[in-house]
């Protein structure tokens, strides 16, 4: 399979991936997950995956916000962008966060246990549902994509629905969407977060 470069309107650099859109929609994925584990008195998450990780922001944005994740797995298949997210998070002090470096096509989620959580922030670069069929039925699961991508986008998503459409969930337990607007445009972030059946 070949991939081509993932398309971030807010730049491929480490100041880029901290913009204040990115920020924001990090944060409303962190505080609604922790209001699900909340409702469904899950008091820790054993084990954590964060597909196409990056620089790990995610991650480092769940451990300040203290989301209640035992081992987060911060997955990539870019060596420098794991590698330089992983030296921020030493430098944190941030703990129990494991880097990978894989593709997302290729994981079998061996680490998972019950209750088990996958997050995909960028459904818009993903091509095929390949990682998506491989995540074990139970999963908790974790979902944002958008809508005014580029051209070179795999996928636009101008709803919560359409996302739904794509990776059905069952029950959803959240969705929603936050306006924002990255160094280029507006646009509006979809979210959702449900069950893998």
């Amino acid at each position: 399979m070949k991939y081509r470069e993932i398309v971030e309107s807010s730049g491929y650099s480490l100041e880029g991936s901290w913009t204040r859109d990115l920020v924001f929609s990090k944060l409303w994925l962190a505080q609604q997950l922790q209001q699900i584990l909340d409702d469904q008195d899950i008091s820790t998450v054993p084990v954590a995956y964060i597909l196409g990780s990056w620089y790990g922001n995610l991650s480092t944005i769940l451990r300040r916000a203290g989301v209640s994740i035992d081992q987060i797995i911060d997955v990539e298949r870019n060596r420098q962008w794991l590698e330089t997210g992983r030296q921020l998070q030493q430098h944190l002090g941030l703990e129990n966060i494991q880097s990978m470096l894989a593709d997302v096509n290729d994981l079998d989620y061996r680490q998972l246990s019950d209750p088990g959580v996958i997050i995909n922030t960028s459904l818009n670069d993903v091509k095929d549902n390949t990682w998506f069929d491989r995540i074990p039925p139970g999963t908790l699961v974790v979902l944002q994509g958008r809508d005014a991508v580029p051209s070179t986008a795999a996928h636009v998503y101008h709803s919560p629905d359409e996302i739904l459409d794509r990776y059905p969930l069952d029950p959803v337990l959240y969705q929603g969407t936050m306006n924002l607007t990255d160094p280029e445009t507006d646009y509006t972030r979809s979210m959702v977060i449900g069950i893998r059946p």
